[in-house]
């Protein structure tokens, strides 16, 4: 879903120039955020819901890459825009126009409506506030996503000095963690009413894009520095999303501990790293974006209808390969080259 492309990248500088070199591993963190929806959505795990894990292993990613580019690198605006909307609109268009079509007369049909909420990244809100098509019931993630791209990028714009950026950004993650613990709590909204705001869940990836900060900054504190420290906290987080947990709890603790996990991969063992740069999940990042937008669809036929997993997500596989290379890959790199 994250969409940067393909591993990303890390920005040292150096004699007043800078370098960028590619992390293999973290497409493997995206490959691995990919997993475990899929698994979430086609082979339940009872107890645990590792779709919704899933997004926010996506969200702190998102998080900690934008914060290298934005506030690092301090990648210029109008070209960061450019690439964004090359990677996402293309592939999204063809989902949502190819969706609509092919699902007509289906359960999960739906109409130019909300087709029109999931192009301009107002799903989110339109799902709660109007009506839901069960199809892109994923597109809030995007949303999320998008609105944060935009924060950020106004931040990058308007707030100098990164010691005021970290601040703003850990105020503007309490206040979003906040936001969601009263209306979940306190008002008694559902998941969806509170969790799909981007009001409230901009803190998962905000909370990764302080962490890296304070990282770049050689400001986080030597025992967030160890070795083991992505692993043990990966490890809490899990424990934390189990449905036991009060729902909450997820976004007020195991999110944060997502944030550290991905921000420490940098200090992990070699075989954490040489785990997440292998082939098949380097590969699984590379068209996790193509993935998460076709398994919704298909999901929800195994979720209602009871339609056999396997087949269901070899046609997620079938159409997210299809989407990438003839739609994805092709689109972004004409639209880069051209625009």
């Amino acid at each position: 879903m994250t969409d940067i492309s393909a591993t990303q990248l890390v920005v040292s500088r150096s004699a007043g120039t800078s370098s960028r070199t590619r992390l293999s591993y973290l497409d493997g963190w995206r490959g691995l955020s990919i997993a475990l929806v899929l698994i979430g959505h086609f082979f339940p795990i009872p107890g645990i819901n590792l779709g919704v894990m899933g997004v926010e292993f996506f969200f702190v990613l998102s998080g900690r890459l934008m914060a290298e580019i934005l506030f690092v690198e301090r990648y210029p605006l109008k070209a960061f825009f450019k690439r964004r909307f090359s990677r996402i609109y293309p592939a999204l268009l063809v989902f949502v126009v190819a969706s609509m079509v092919a699902l007509s007369g289906t359960f999960v049909a739906f109409k130019w409506k909300a087709a029109l909420t999931a192009l301009t990244f107002t799903y989110n809100y339109a799902g709660i506030l109007v009506n839901r098509a069960g199809a892109l019931d994923h597109i809030w993630s995007l949303c999320v996503e998008e609105h944060a791209y935009v924060i950020l990028a106004l931040i990058s714009f308007a707030v100098s000095g990164r010691a005021r950026v970290v601040m703003l950004l850990g105020a503007l993650s309490v206040l979003a963690m906040a936001n969601g613990a009263i209306s979940y709590w306190v008002l008694g909204m559902d998941y969806e009413s509170t969790y799909w705001r981007t009001d409230v869940h901009i803190a998962s990836i905000l909370l990764s894009a302080v962490i890296c900060l304070l990282r770049a900054d050689d400001r986080l504190p030597a025992l967030f520095k160890g070795p083991h420290v992505a692993v043990a906290a990966s490890a809490g987080a899990v424990l934390l999303f189990l449905e036991s947990v009060p729902t909450p709890i997820h976004y007020l603790v195991a999110v944060p501990l997502l944030a550290l996990a991905v921000n420490s991969l940098d200090f992990g063992t070699r075989y954490l790293t040489g785990f997440l740069s292998s082939w098949p999940m380097a590969m699984l990042g590379l068209w996790s974006y193509s993935l998460y937008l076709w398994q919704q669809p298909f999901y929800k036929f195994v979720y209602s209808q009871g339609s056999a997993p396997l087949p269901m997500l070899a046609g997620v596989f079938a159409c997210a390969l299809c989407s990438y290379y003839i739609v994805e890959k092709p689109a972004r790199t004409w639209l880069n080259r051209n625009w």
